[in-house]
């Protein structure tokens, strides 16, 4: 068995919908060093997640931290940005 077979087993979270991720590799990409890995989870979290289950794997200035890089569509970002107390940047 190779480790792509056994991944396989895994059981996947309901937040990323277009492809199966485990709880384990979600924990892993938030660790990353890779903004964009943090920043494509903690997207998936504030798009689909439950609001209890967003808090279990970040915490509000994590999603602060990552918000410029969050791949939300307009009028999420906007809520999210009044939830969190983000001014927006005027350009």
């Amino acid at each position: 068995m190779s480790d792509d077979d056994s991944r396989v087993d895994l059981p996947t979270v309901y937040f990323f919908p277009e492809r199966p991720v485990s709880d384990d590799e979600i924990r892993r990409m938030l660790l990353s060093e890779l903004p964009g890995e943090r920043a494509e989870v903690i997207s998936h979290l504030l798009r689909y997640a439950d609001w209890d289950d967003i808090w279990r794997y970040v915490s509000e200035e994590e999603v602060r931290e990552a918000f410029p890089a969050l791949d939300l569509p307009a009028s999420l970002r906007q809520a999210w940005a009044r939830i969190l107390k983000i001014e927006p940047v005027l350009s």
